[in-house]
């Protein structure tokens, strides 16, 4: 029985690493001598072993913090950095959009850097005039086409250089952030633009912190910590794994609050979550109600506290925010000692996703809350059989009604 052949794919990194030796005069020294420079423990190691395949027409995505490597990695596929160690291989026209307004000429108008990029890639002036409408059309800036790109904003610079990109054919497109610029409008055509070289075959390497578009747009990712590879699988199960790590490392820097000097101090003393039944849970049903409950106890006197809840994403980005201020009510003094039970009900009207539920107790000085003390060390999962991305859940439905008009 003949098996069918495998797919060659349209990238492959093999023990890819990347050192840059310390920047010292001697050190420097060693870029004169003929071969490949052997590291050194005092060189930086930007990254480490890594190896991942990217198969035809698949979308893939890079994600980890600031530093782990994600940009070094992105230029050595796309040829622009030599690896220290290991090698990459692409088959295809490989074309990188890794920073707003690269390859243009700020001199230049956006028509004259069209045909400048067109040329680059190898087309005649005949094809990129053939290609100039639809990439006009796509960037969408107007009369600005004849105007030096260095008077572009950054929003127009993302729509020409993305539309410029996506139009020379690349079998393989490489897109560090630049969704990120841009309107609302112009990243909606990016993504349905990408839907529509994904189906004739183009293989996309895409880099963002933006969760919600890997997940959407991405048939697989990888994590990146420290220039290793952490984790590569379905971008769900890499993002929920990039939250919590994001969400642990902000933990460590920003945990319970600790205010210096002879401020009242309180304990914040066990927190539990509850589901609609009183039981105590970590994972809770969207749409539901539920209730957090703890303890606090007064080690000095208060004379008058702020109790306030907050409920983040783990990227630290408040999903919702509620003090007792807020709600114009006064608490009583509270003497030392004095111990208070508070609860905090709620709807989670949530999309699913983990999140953190934070307490904080303030004292009134002057009108103003004085933080005295916190805690975001509760965590939870909201769960929901409505698939759905973002933070709130609106309940949203779609309705076809047959016949025209607005109803």
């Amino acid at each position: 029985m003949s098996s069918e052949p495998a797919v060659q794919p349209a990238i492959r990194v093999e023990h890819v690493g990347k050192f840059y030796p310390a920047s010292s005069p001697r050190s420097l020294l060693r870029y004169l001598w003929p071969g490949r420079i052997v590291r050194r423990p005092t060189d930086f190691q930007a990254l480490s072993d890594i190896s991942f395949e990217v198969r035809p027409g698949q979308v893939f995505g890079l994600i980890g913090a600031n530093g782990s490597g994600k940009s070094t990695l992105l230029q050595i596929i796309a040829g622009l950095l030599e690896p220290s160690t290991g090698g990459v291989w692409t088959a295809g026209k490989v074309v990188a959009l890794l920073e707003l307004g690269a390859g243009f000429n700020p001199e230049f108008t956006g028509r004259e850097n069209v045909r400048l990029a067109g040329s680059i890639f190898g087309f005649s002036n005949e094809e990129i005039q053939a290609r100039l409408g639809d990439i006009v059309d796509f960037a969408a800036i107007g009369e600005h086409l004849d105007h030096p790109v260095k008077t572009y904003s950054s929003g127009m610079f993302a729509r020409l250089a993305f539309s410029v990109s996506v139009h020379i054919d690349p079998r393989i497109l490489l897109v560090d952030e630049i969704l990120s610029v841009g309107d609302v409008g112009f990243q909606a055509r990016c993504f349905r633009r990408i839907e529509r070289m994904k189906e004739s075959g183009t293989t996309i390497v895409l880099v963002s912190h933006d969760v919600n578009t890997v997940q959407m747009l991405c048939d697989e990712a990888i994590l990146l910590e420290g220039g290793r590879l952490r984790q590569q699988g379905r971008p769900k199960e890499v993002v929920e794994s990039y939250l919590n790590l994001m969400s642990d490392q902000a933990f460590s820097v920003h945990g319970a609050v600790e205010e210096p000097g002879p401020r009242p101090q309180v304990h914040i003393g066990p927190v539990g979550m509850f589901d609609a039944r009183g039981n105590p849970a970590s994972r809770l049903r969207a749409g539901e109600p539920c209730h957090v409950g703890c303890t606090i106890t007064f080690e000095h006197p208060v004379a008058e506290a702020v109790i306030s809840m907050q409920v983040k994403n783990l990227l630290g980005i408040v999903v919702y925010d509620l003090t007792t201020q807020y709600l114009g009510r006064h608490l009583p003094p509270a003497r030392a000692g004095e111990q208070w039970s508070l609860a905090f009900p709620m709807m989670l009207n949530l999309c699913p996703g983990p999140y953190r539920f934070g307490i904080g107790v303030s004292a009134l000085i002057n009108d103003l809350p004085v933080a005295l003390s916190g805690t975001e060390a509760l965590a939870f999962e909201v769960i929901s059989d409505r698939p759905a991305f973002g933070l709130a859940d609106l309940r949203g439905d779609i309705v076809l009604t047959p016949g025209g008009g607005v109803r």
